[in-house]
């Protein structure tokens, strides 16, 4: 697998990336996205979760003889 910055990086030397600011930020940034776009996809499914027990609880009434 091809390092992002290989191809657009000026000072891009073999295990460069090791030791470079750009990277680690870049890094930094695609771990931030996994953690908002982990949040959303949680949310969701509690979202879709509550749904759907309000859902079988309309559908499934508690029946009292």
């Amino acid at each position: 697998m091809a390092l992002p910055c290989q191809k657009n990086c000026a000072l891009y030397r073999e295990g460069c990336h090791k030791a470079c600011g750009q990277w680690k930020s870049f890094q930094q940034k695609q771990a931030l996205e996994r953690q908002k776009e982990k949040a959303f996809l949680r949310e969701q499914r509690e979202i879709y979760a509550q749904l759907e027990r309000q859902w079988y609880q309309s559908t499934h009434p508690c029946r009292i003889y």
